[in-house]
């Protein structure tokens, strides 16, 4: 029975958890830096641009290229799943009410973005 109770206790823990990360990431996100970690280069350029719903779709610009699809939270992982192409997972480092930060790697560079909560 004790087990039990932990169990449940640490579900609803976790899923509480979500819900806090859920409600911080939803609204529209702009680029402020974009690090790549090996040359210190910054991407950003203002040309990053993502909108996650509440009902876990998203929209996003990155450079020229658009893309709409949906978007789950889970184990410190943010996945997307665009319209017709395979999950992408990256790392959330920061996930507050005005800041959003991932680490993330292409083509095993380590690249670091930060965006900032639209008002």
């Amino acid at each position: 029975m004790k087990k039990l109770i932990i169990a449940v206790f640490s579900l609803l823990l976790f899923n509480c958890d979500n819900t806090e990360n859920y409600k911080n990431i939803t609204g529209e996100w702009t680029c402020t830096e974009w690090i790549t970690e090996s040359t210190g280069k910054n991407r950003c350029n203002n040309n990053v641009y993502f909108n996650f719903k509440e009902d876990k779709t998203y929209t996003s610009k990155i450079d020229t290229q658009e893309q709409s699809g949906v978007y789950k939270i889970a184990n410190g992982l943010l996945y997307s799943t665009p319209k017709g192409k395979l999950e992408i997972g990256v790392e959330i480092k920061t996930l507050n009410n005005d800041t959003l930060q991932f680490i993330m790697s292409r083509s095993g560079e380590k690249e670091i973005l930060t965006l900032l909560k639209k008002d």
